[in-house]
């Protein structure tokens, strides 16, 4: 069954390109001092060679090989002074993981020019092409009779293709046609007079339609632009019934000289509907002027040295989730950095400002972190590996503008060194005990302080005096509240020891197939891990990122992998990729239980165009699924781009 987006199914045109660069582009004419390592060989049943023309006559199982072209016939003629092929009669030609067939050839060897009768491209994935003849005139390739269509199914059989008397194709420029006619099966469905098809990425129009929920009907227009040879342009022009209209410019730039990339998005949106009726509460810092800027730039100005720059600024907390849903996946949260970068073979340098720019988010800003990694290495001539990092940091904490809490600062100087010693027991089962030592320094710690927080408040008595009448007094008096809150303590060290030991082991099976050999790799592995309580605990230190919450544990994760591969081109290509694990608390609290959750992460790959992926957690005690994101995309090419995603997380409304 083929399953095809329709509504762009006349991008199927590309075939041709796809098809006349691979087979028929011209070449660069080989000199004949050059030509020995370009020689012609020719076998057949019957071979017959004119000297005095040149001419080559092969018939019966012909088979002509030139470099890494291929051509099959049951009867050639050659030309040895222009290595000019003709052939009829079953012929193949071959290039590459490329495959032209037809009953009439004339080919050159040399300019890969051809005129082709009765031909067919085959193997050309995603495309295929069927057309009675082609020639080439100047730059512009001309088919006749021409039919192509992406569907896998035989010829006489495909769900849908385009038929066309004459197609003219300018390769990277265009496609052309005159009297197109679409089909769908056996039906003719649709007729176009004229269709011309922009084949340049950088240039053109795009178009996406559909209809949400949130937005209503919506276009999204763009049109693509190249202003020079490292510079790209796009303006977009969207269009939502229920939000309003969207203007945007993106620019992209490559400048390989310099190996420099990057790109500046801006958009704007004039928002109709900007607090959704199902907020709760609503944002009331978002309205209807919502925009976004994001600059970013990759600077290599050496193959070790790397400067990255971005930048992110944003309206309000939700534009990216209403107008970047892509990004938004991707990031919740925007970051803005300036990150410098030395790699050499054994360790890597980085330094790295970290800071806000929207003051909607909490962030930790690293005002700078530089840090030293140096990679797992041998110790001398031992058996030993050992591997360090070292970072220097001004960490400040900051709160959302709203909460009206104060920042948090301080300096750390963090490091960790530990060592392995790799080794394989019984020829299978492979040991790796490591042992690490940290230390860590704080200019500044954790402290709280309890402070009254006096209320005024007001009350009222009644009182029945003496005569009878009703009375009402009112005082007024103080509440107290106590309030802890976090404050900065003073300086202090933390040193944090880590035993533990990686170990797994690999067994397979290779049977074959149909399609192929086939490999099932299974990968049982455990990971253990005791650290005892540190001199600092976590409770005691301000909390920035990771590093900071590390405390006492003693737990094993357990696991298992599953690989299931076959073979394309000579090489594995993975059809599934699996991990399933579980952690285990070996030393848990009254009110905890040894394993809370399992996990898993799933990747199938059925074939080269679909992808999908698995991964979630599962609560043994609640016996409930904690969270699960599943998601499957098929792409093929520029022809068609589906995703489905499914989220589920436990509590989430």
């Amino acid at each position: 069954m083929c399953l095809r987006d329709l509504a762009q199914f006349a991008i199927i045109a590309l075939i041709a390109g796809s098809f006349v660069l691979q087979e028929v582009q011209a070449k660069e004419v080989i000199p004949e001092s050059e030509q020995g390592a370009q020689k012609i060989e020719t076998t057949a049943e019957s071979l017959n060679y004119d000297r005095e023309n040149g001419i080559v006559d092969a018939g019966g199982n012909v088979v002509i090989t030139r470099g890494d072209v291929v051509l099959k016939a049951d009867h050639v003629q050659v030309d040895v002074n222009t290595e000019v092929a003709t052939a009829r009669g079953n012929v193949t030609i071959t290039r590459g993981d490329q495959e032209w067939i037809g009953e009439y050839v004339q080919y050159n060897f040399v300019t890969g020019e051809g005129l082709t009768k009765g031909g067919s491209a085959v193997n050309a994935e995603p495309f295929k092409v069927t057309y009675d003849g082609t020639e080439k005139s100047g730059d512009i390739f001309i088919f006749h009779d021409a039919s192509v269509t992406t569907c896998d199914n035989e010829e006489g059989h495909h769900h849908f293709r385009v038929t066309a008397k004459r197609m003219e194709l300018k390769p990277d420029k265009y496609l052309k046609t005159k009297n197109a006619m679409w089909w769908f099966g056996k039906v003719p469905s649709m007729y176009l007079p004229y269709w011309r098809r922009n084949l340049d990425e950088d240039f053109g129009w795009r178009f996406y339609a559909g209809h949400s929920s949130d937005m209503g009907y919506y276009l999204l227009s763009s049109y693509y632009y190249r202003i020079n040879s490292s510079l790209k342009g796009e303006t977009h022009l969207d269009v939502r019934t229920e939000r309003g209209v969207g203007v945007g410019q993106d620019f992209r730039w490559n400048v390989r000289d310099s190996s420099q990339i990057g790109g500046l998005k801006l958009y704007y949106a004039d928002d109709q509907e900007p607090i959704a009726d199902d907020d709760d509460p609503p944002n009331k810092d978002v309205d209807s002027d919502r925009y976004r800027i994001r600059f970013e730039d990759s600077h290599m100005f050496t193959p070790k040295d790397t400067v990255l720059i971005r930048a992110h600024y944003l309206s309000d907390t939700d534009i990216l989730e209403d107008f970047g849903e892509d990004e938004f996946r991707q990031e919740r949260q925007p970051d803005n950095y300036i990150s410098y970068a030395h790699r050499e073979d054994n360790y890597t340098v980085n330094g790295v400002v970290r800071s806000r720019l929207n003051d909607f988010y909490n962030s930790v800003n690293r005002l700078p972190e530089v840090s030293l990694d140096v990679f797992r290495k041998p110790i001398k001539e031992s058996s030993f590996f050992c591997e360090s990092l070292t970072s220097a940091s001004f960490l400040q904490r900051e709160f959302e503008e709203s909460s009206g809490l104060d920042s948090l600062e301080s300096f750390r100087f963090d490091t960790v060194h530990g060592l392995f010693r790799p080794d394989k027991h019984f020829g299978f089962l492979t040991l790796i005990p490591r042992v690490s030592v940290r230390g860590t320094y704080y200019s500044k710690t954790r402290s709280t302080e309890t402070v009254l927080d006096e209320l005024s408040v007001l009350s009222s008595n009644i009182v029945i005096d003496a005569s009878g009448m009703t009375n009402v007094v009112v005082t007024t008096g103080v509440s107290t509240d106590v309030v802890t809150r976090e404050i900065e303590g003073g300086s202090d060290f933390r040193g944090l020891f880590e035993l533990g030991f990686e170990t797994s082991f690999k067994s397979f099976r290779i049977w074959e197939s149909t399609r192929g050999p086939r490999r099932h790799i299974v990968e049982p592995f455990a990971n253990y891990t005791f650290v005892p309580e540190p001199s600092v605990t976590p409770e005691e230190l301000l909390q920035f990122d990771n590093v900071d919450r590390l405390g006492e544990e003693n737990f094993v994760r357990l696991g298992m992998r599953h690989k299931y591969q076959t073979k394309h081109n000579e090489a594995p290509f993975g059809i599934i990729d699996a991990e399933v694990f579980a952690d285990v608390d070996l030393d848990p609290m009254d009110d905890e239980d040894s394993v809370e959750d399992v996990f898993w992460d799933i990747e199938i790959k059925p074939t080269r165009d679909v992808f999908a992926s698995i991964d979630g957690a599962y609560n043994l005690p609640d016996s409930e699924l904690d969270n699960l994101n599943a998601w499957i995309r098929r792409s093929r090419r520029e022809l068609f781009d589906g995703r489905a995603e499914y989220r589920y997380r436990r509590g989430d409304p």
